[in-house]
């Protein structure tokens, strides 16, 4: 009995684009970009804030967190951070930055300088939201899509074409896997000149909207995130040059902070991961029989615990109850960083 584990490709229960309407036209790219790297990388340089010699900023994000669907009892409370929060960060230097974040009860500052990274947080555990949220700004590209190191992980079996309806074009990178009970995809929808505007990832559907140029970096202003109709993330952002009073602000805690405790989210290519395979009627799909088909999104936080577990799609809301009880129920050793515990968002996919 084991699952289709899933962590980096997202499950579409209905096999259908993020976009409707558009249909696929050719199987070419815009001039000068022809493979699926060369777009990650073009994206990726594009959106990078944060590169040696790129100009000090500071951001600013408000956001709204929404509730998921995670199939409670009428005596059950929600896991779920949701409300309003913010997101601040001032960047100097790729060893010399601040940011701090706020969602409900949780309050959390990390910086980095003079060689040493230190973090202060209410609690050791960091929503999931949140996750969500730093994902889309930081890493909207994850690196294994492009890096020199990490490129083999992840590079290969991507396909370029583009899809288009009457008052739109873009590039679409995508992956499929599929077999007789359905297909498993994952895309990023790109603009002719090679922005990011739209990932299906992990079974979530980012856009970033109204961007504008900061010195020559492309910042959008606007950030969604959503489970099919559902929204999980509304966000707007602004950015300035960095001043002195945004400077003042560093060097204001003490003490290194352990290797797996960062705002940042990891990604299991670059961590140690625990062993996930589990059994259950669910997960036995057997060779004959339609199966559970459903995919859902969590936190293995750094005890092991499934945190803040939701599902994104599911065929037969039934099987809920079953799913999401076990998932919660289930315990794991933690990722791990230099030998450290840390959180790690993690996607399933059974079919």
């Amino acid at each position: 009995m084991r699952p289709l584990f899933l962590l980096c490709l997202c499950f579409f229960l209905a096999c259908l684009p993020p976009l409707a309407g558009l249909q696929t036209t050719v199987q070419t790219a815009a001039p000068g970009l022809t493979t699926a790297t060369e777009w990650f990388q073009r994206a990726g340089e594009r959106l990078e804030l944060r590169m040696q010699g790129s100009a000090p900023f500071h951001m600013k994000v408000v956001f709204h967190a929404f509730p998921g669907m995670e199939f409670l009892g009428p005596k059950e409370k929600s896991e779920i951070v949701a409300g309003d929060g913010a997101y601040e960060e001032t960047w100097l230097s790729p060893h010399k930055w601040r940011r701090e974040v706020t969602l409900s009860s949780y309050h959390a500052v990390e910086e980095e300088s003079e060689g040493v990274r230190r973090m202060q947080a209410s609690s050791d555990y960091e929503p999931s939201r949140v996750l969500m949220l730093l994902d889309a700004l930081l890493v909207p590209i994850p690196r294994n899509f492009f890096s020199e190191e990490f490129r083999h992980e992840g590079a290969s079996g991507w396909k370029v074409d583009q899809v288009s309806n009457a008052n739109l074009s873009l590039v679409r990178v995508s992956k499929t896997v599929g077999s007789e009970r359905g297909d498993l995809t994952d895309a990023f929808y790109f603009l002719p000149q090679g922005m990011l505007v739209i990932r299906n990832f992990r079974g979530l559907v980012t856009e970033w909207t109204s961007a504008v140029l900061f010195s020559g970096k492309v910042v959008p202003r606007h950030l969604s995130i959503k489970a099919g109709e559902r929204e999980l993330l509304a966000a707007n952002i602004s950015i300035e040059a960095a001043g002195p009073v945004a400077l003042a602000k560093l060097d204001a805690l003490v003490g290194p902070a352990e290797p797996g405790m960062t705002l940042r989210p990891f990604h299991d290519f670059e961590v140690r991961m625990p062993d996930l395979t589990f059994s259950h009627a669910w997960a036995n799909v057997g060779n004959s029989g339609p199966g559970r088909a459903f995919s859902l999104w969590e936190v293995l936080d750094r005890h092991g615990r499934y945190r803040e577990v939701e599902l994104i799609l599911v065929v037969n809301k039934n099987d809920a109850d079953t799913i999401m009880t076990f998932m919660r129920e289930e315990r794991h050793h933690p990722a791990e960083i230099d030998g450290s515990p840390c959180e790690l968002a993690v996607s399933w996919g059974f079919r």
